[in-house]
Formats: structure tokens, C-alpha cells, sequence
């Protein structure tokens, strides 16, 4: 099935990812957006507060920065990721 161009979801290409998480970077820290556990920047991926898969963009406004175990828990849901009980770099 072929997307009309308003279907077509957009993507960053990994210049547009690295200057958005580089702003993020400076607006919030290197905190996890959801455990507040302190990463080195290349331990935090981008988190789409609303996901993508149910409209969210890639605006700043709906990115933040979380380690990849918030992120993975999180999935696509509109709700935080589960507590963890202590914060573990992995």
C-alpha cells in the first residue's frame, strides 16, 4: 500500500537526532526524563512524550531524553514506564 505524503510518517536522519538530543541535552541534563538516574549522553536515546505511532512528531516539545530500559519499558504508551527501585547504568 502506497502513503500519500501527508500519511508518511517522518523520520530524522542521524544529523537531525544529534541536534536534538545535543538542545535536549542542554535544556535538561543528562537525566533519564522518566527515572531521573544521571547518563552519559550516548546512554540516552530520544522519547517521544506522545509516540509517534499515535501522532506524535518530532518537535522538540514531544522529545525527551531516557535510558533505554524507560524507553523499552515504555514502549508506545502514553503513560510513564514502571518505577525502577534504583538507578542502574547499564
Amino acid at each position: 500500500m502506497l502513503l500519500k505524503s501527508w500519511q508518511r510518517k517522518s523520520t530524522m536522519n542521524s544529523k537531525q537526532k544529534h541536534s536534538k538530543k545535543s538542545q535536549l541535552l542542554r535544556r535538561f541534563g543528562s537525566l533519564c526524563w522518566w527515572c531521573q538516574c544521571s547518563f552519559s549522553s550516548e546512554q540516552l536515546t530520544l522519547d517521544h512524550l506522545i509516540p509517534k505511532s499515535q501522532g506524535g512528531s518530532n518537535s522538540l516539545e514531544n522529545l525527551r531524553l531516557a535510558c533505554f530500559p524507560c524507553n523499552h519499558d515504555r514502549g508506545n504508551s502514553l503513560y510513564p514506564p514502571k518505577k525502577r527501585k534504583k538507578c542502574t547504568n547499564f
